[in-house]
This record gives C-alpha cells, sequence and structure tokens, in this order.
C-alpha cells in the first residue's frame, strides 16, 4: 500500500497500457507511430497522432487534460522539456529505447561528412554536448524542489499508524484475555485451597497478594494464631 503502488515499473505501465486498449499519444511527424504499431505491437486504433505547427507542446498539454489518453511516446528531448514546463502533473518512467539517433545527410564523397564528423566527436570528447544537454534540459529549481520535498515525505512516522494502533489493540486484547484467564483459575485455586472463605471474602490488598503469590507458583503464607493461655483453658 505504501511502496509497491506507488513504484510500478516502466514496462507494467506499457503492458497495461496494452491490455486495457488505452489510447495513448505520439508525434505524428515521427516515426513513433509505427514503431508502436510495428514493434511495441500496441493497435492502431489507440494511437492519437498530435501534430502542431506552433506548439506542439502546448497541444500536448490540452490533450492530456482532456482525458483524451493516457500516456504519450516522445522522442527523450520532446519529454525532458514538456515534463520541465509541467513538472508537478506528469513525470518520465524510467523506461526507453534506443535508437541510432538523428544524423545528417550529406551526398557522396563530400568532404563536409568527414569534418562534421571531427567536430561532433570533438564536442561530444571535451564535454560541450553534456554541458548543453544539462543546460537546457537541466529540471528548474521549482521541479527539483518539488521531487525531492515527494521523495522526502513519501513515507513517514505517520504512514504506519494503522499498524501502530493494530499492534497495541492486539496486543492490549491478548493481555486482557489473560488476565481474565488467571484470574478464573486463582479463584479456583483459591476455593480448592480454602473451601469456607468465599471468592468475595477478604480486603483488595490481600486478594492482591495472594494473586501475586499464585502467579509467581509460591504456596501463600497462612496466618498464624497464639496459643490460648492457660485461665482461657475450661476445666472438664
Amino acid at each position: 500500500m505504501l511502496t509497491i503502488g506507488r513504484l510500478q515499473p516502466a514496462d507494467k505501465d506499457e503492458e497495461w497500457l496494452r491490455k486495457t486498449n488505452a489510447i495513448v499519444g505520439c508525434d505524428g511527424n515521427a516515426f513513433v507511430r509505427k514503431y508502436l504499431v510495428d514493434v511495441r505491437k500496441f493497435e492502431p486504433n489507440n494511437i492519437v497522432d498530435i501534430t502542431s505547427p506552433h506548439d506542439s507542446l502546448g497541444d500536448y498539454l490540452k490533450v492530456f487534460e482532456s482525458g483524451n489518453i493516457s500516456a504519450m511516446f516522445l522522442e527523450t528531448p520532446y519529454a525532458k522539456v514538456f515534463v520541465n514546463r509541467h513538472c508537478k502533473q506528469y513525470t518520465i518512467t524510467q523506461l526507453s529505447y534506443k535508437f541510432g539517433g538523428f544524423g545528417f545527410v550529406f551526398p557522396k564523397g563530400s568532404h563536409m561528412a568527414t569534418n562534421v564528423s571531427k567536430a561532433i566527436l570533438k564536442l561530444s570528447e571535451n564535454g560541450t554536448l553534456k554541458e548543453l544537454e544539462e543546460d537546457l534540459f537541466a529540471s528548474s529549481p521549482e521541479c527539483s524542489n518539488s521531487q525531492t520535498t515527494r521523495n522526502d515525505d513519501s513515507l513517514s512516522l505517520e504512514s504506519f499508524l494503522g499498524l501502530y494502533l493494530l499492534s497495541v489493540a492486539t496486543s492490549t486484547i491478548c493481555f486482557l484475555l489473560f488476565i481474565i484467564h488467571l484470574l478464573k483459575n486463582y479463584r479456583r485455586h483459591r476455593v480448592a485451597q480454602e473451601p469456607h472463605i468465599g471468592p468475595s471474602d477478604g480486603s483488595v490488598w490481600n486478594h492482591t497478594i495472594g494473586f501475586a503469590q499464585y502467579y509467581y507458583g509460591t504456596e501463600p503464607r497462612t496466618a498464624l494464631t497464639s496459643p490460648p493461655l492457660p485461665h482461657d483453658i475450661e476445666m472438664p
């Protein structure tokens, strides 16, 4: 209830989308739709193409808010930008599919292909590409703070309040049943030892001492009386 329901794996989410015939969205101008149908085995009728000549990210938000789709399959850069804008409402699953990526096309025999490849390799080696990615797709402070707070406050002592109450209630009931059973046995033992004394005879203190002695397995002390004086003896 506290962890498993919140930490559903991404592949399970995709399986749930397929089994329930949930409507999913994708960028209609990309190859994602064909990949979802041919490889991931989604029904074509369950895929909605979302295209816009201006602000596609804004259209994604409108479709999500309308409830027409349950999930969106996007290229990683678009997904990161969308989540950075709307981090409080949406998140990215950990599941991702690796492809060859984007590339540049040049005529055969063009010297620009070698030069561009060398330039990209140099940017990758000196860390420039990594810096650009962090600068363009890094989470905003608001998103970072909200995610940190949500993770820190996910579980606390209050989350286990029901478990504590159940344990206390169960222990208390068992203890009371044990005391009641022990008192019944003590009364039967007292009546068997002293038949002329009723269960209610004696003070509370005497009952308490007798019960403690019975619980610890010690013999109860009997009251001692002094012998009669000579002048109290009746002569025949």
